[in-house]
């Protein structure tokens, strides 16, 4: 994601993602290996880093019609959202990315933070904790604010959340 941001020219966003994610890069080419908070180094391979030459490239359109034929439109809506993140294509500027932080209702342990565009659904947010905490697919987490339990559809905005404050993630296993 942060490479391809860098190719997009939002290198402000990219080097928000690697602030908040607490890695270095002190050559400046990732290529030549990055440094998390402990100083582990972790060597970056070319093919992950470099752009692919012989990939045919999906076209939105094709996205969007796909999602026009669907009955089930807030599931495939969810679907093309994560494909776009997943190919880099999500529209986040720095300014619009928050920090959240999610108390886990199942482990006494460190809190969660994930990053998320301001503007994202609380089932983004589900997904980025179901994933940080390695339960992706086999547990189902809802997310309670000041006593009430978000909608999945609206963003934590929407909904009151403010910046700086915690949110429970409530873990079903």
């Amino acid at each position: 994601m942060v490479i391809g941001l860098v190719g997009d020219g939002e290198v402000e966003t990219a080097q928000g993602i690697l602030n908040a994610a607490g890695v270095t890069v002190p050559t400046g080419d990732l290529v030549n290996g990055v440094y998390d908070e402990a100083g582990n180094f972790y060597q970056m391979p070319e093919q992950v880093v470099g752009d692919p030459d012989n990939v045919a490239v999906e076209d939105d359109g094709a996205i969007q019609a796909e999602m026009a034929k669907s009955r089930e439109g807030e599931v495939v809506e969810e679907e093309l959202e994560r494909r776009r993140e997943e190919k880099g294509k999500g529209v986040l500027k720095s300014g619009d990315l928050i920090k959240v932080r999610a108390r886990l209702s199942d482990r006494g342990g460190p809190d969660v933070v994930i990053v998320v565009s301001k503007e994202q659904s609380v089932r983004v947010l589900i997904r980025k904790i179901q994933d940080e905490i390695g339960i992706s697919g086999k547990g189902k987490v809802r997310i309670a604010y000041l006593g009430k339990i978000l909608k999945e559809g609206d963003s934590l905005l929407a909904q009151g959340w403010r910046e700086g404050h915690v949110i429970n993630a409530l873990v079903f296993e």
